[in-house]
């Protein structure tokens, strides 16, 4: 079950309001897939340098 909060009785601001959560939900996504990037590429690079070098 999902909970739903009214911020506003205007729809034009309630609107808004779900616009900017799936802006940010989006942001963060983005955010934690970069971080998954980089800490994967600092993880995997030494082993593949030493691959290349044997």
């Amino acid at each position: 079950m999902e909970d739903h909060i009214i911020l506003s009785e205007r729809l034009e601001e309630q609107l808004k309001a779900v616009e900017w959560a799936k802006a940010e939900q989006k942001r963060l996504l983005r955010e934690k897939g970069d971080r998954l990037s980089k800490e994967l590429m600092e993880k995997m690079t030494p082993f593949i340098l030493k691959q290349q070098k044997g």
